[in-house]
């Protein structure tokens, strides 16, 4: 099969006027000029022509909490802790394993209507991992780990026994990971001993890191919010340890080429210097820390220090849409804002972190991420209609003008997951009925 469009946008090379990726079987075998590809691809290939679109790679979203998609509005005026407690933890009683596994299916068809091929999910279920195999898409399942009134041996046996039985499950598509959520959220000894038996069974680690000045205060100096509401939270961590929360994941081993690191807004230069040098990614969340007025994190600082930085929405609860799209306007417009400074971020960088640098965040980038032969076939459309017209530079109105609603195909593997209002992996009807009576009980229960 050959994909034409207007424009095609490998990322990893300039963008291709009147270009052409041809598709064989689950692999890119060629990009290039629409002719050159033709002749390569030779007679009876069957062509897809989008006339004025995008042709582009799939969007990685680095960070999200697919199970809590139908708590989207829930509570929208809150900061983090408050929100946690009235937005999530609440809301989260009156549900149950079914309702959690539609609500992952909704955000599955989210993402994949608004051109999402692979996603980072963060869930204590495996709601996450199996939604996202029903619909097809491809992605890293982490699941999150709390030790509670557990001893630290307990929590961690249990929950490697769990990720590695999911993990035979899990289809090939999806990598299953352990989280255990925060530096605060776990004692010492439950975090090392997690560290140390998720490598040795070669399971990628996820964690939240320094999303709030509370959280700084707390490591730094033992003081604010989260310091207040550590007994009530039954935090098993000391604070005041007179060392930031990258320091202390630093010296607890937490640190490396497979620790994805959520948010990292309150980051000194020292702690971006240990990132870049043990080679942890950083999942960025504008939309998300914004609304719960966390802060915003130097992105600009941490490209220069050498963090792989990528993009992510955080869960439909605190964002409220999963729009990489949005995202990526995001991440320039606020860095530009509050510096009062353009270009501090482009459009180019902000696309890399939405494509081939959430592939980097999760070890995928060998096989998606850009548009290159060899790759597996994951690649979005985006049509150029009112909004996105004239297209002087394809980039630049992938990220300032483009979002989720304007993309008109969506391919994971070479396999059509989406075309046009049709999915081919979903039923929509079902997943929507079901949400929308999800919600019901919600509202009836709040």
């Amino acid at each position: 099969m050959i994909l034409r469009g207007e424009w095609v946008v490998p990322v990893s090379r300039p963008p291709i006027r009147d270009g052409a990726v041809l598709v064989d079987d689950r692999a890119i075998t060629a990009v290039g000029p629409y002719e050159e590809v033709r002749r390569q691809a030779g007679r009876g290939c069957d062509v897809l022509d989008f006339g004025r679109a995008i042709i582009m790679p799939g969007l990685v979203n680095s960070h999200t909490h697919l199970m809590l998609t139908v708590l989207r509005g829930v509570e929208d005026d809150l900061t983090l802790f408050p929100w946690l407690a009235s937005g999530v933890l609440g809301p989260e009683e009156a549900l149950d394993d079914r309702d959690f596994y539609f609500s992952a299916l909704l955000g599955c068809l989210e993402a994949t209507r608004s051109g999402t091929t692979c996603l980072a999910d963060a869930c204590p279920r495996d709601v996450g991992l199996r939604a996202m195999a029903e619909a097809g898409l491809r992605g890293t399942a982490y699941l999150e780990v709390f030790e509670g009134e557990r001893s630290p041996e307990e929590a961690v046996e249990e929950a490697l026994k769990s990720a590695l039985r999911v993990a035979e499950e899990a289809p090939e598509r999806v990598r299953v990971g352990v989280s255990p959520h925060s530096p605060y959220a776990n004692s010492r000894e439950t975090l090392e001993l997690l560290a140390m038996g998720a490598r040795e069974e070669g399971l990628p680690i996820c964690l939240h890191l320094a999303e709030t000045k509370a959280e700084f205060e707390f490591f730094l100096e033992g003081s604010g919010e989260l310091a207040l509401v550590a007994e009530e939270l039954g935090l098993r961590v000391r604070g005041g340890l007179g060392k930031t929360p990258t320091r202390y994941l630093h010296e607890l081993g937490l640190l490396g080429p497979d620790v994805l690191l959520a948010h990292a807004i309150y980051l000194t230069e020292e702690d971006m210097s240990l990132i870049a040098g043990a080679g942890s990614p950083v999942a960025h969340c504008p939309k998300s820390n914004a609304k719960l007025g966390s802060g915003v994190a130097r992105v600009p600082e941490m490209l220069s220090s050498g963090v792989k930085v990528s993009l992510g929405t955080d869960s439909a609860a605190s964002n409220n849409k999963l729009d990489m799209f949005e995202e990526m306007r995001a991440a320039v417009l606020v860095q530009r804002a509050v510096r009062a400074d353009a270009p501090i971020l482009t459009a180019e960088e902000a696309l890399r972190m939405a494509t081939l640098g959430g592939a980097e965040a999760l070890g995928l980038s060998d096989l998606v991420g850009s548009l290159e032969p060899g790759k597996r076939a994951d690649v979005t459309v985006v049509e150029l209609r009112e909004g996105l017209l004239p297209t002087y530079d394809p980039i630049s109105t992938i990220v300032y003008c483009a979002d989720g609603s304007d993309v008109v195909f969506t391919m994971v593997d070479g396999e059509i997951l989406y075309e046009r209002g049709r999915f081919y992996k979903l039923d929509a009807e079902r997943v929507l009925d079901a949400c929308r009576r999800i919600g019901e009980k919600l509202a009836e229960e709040l």
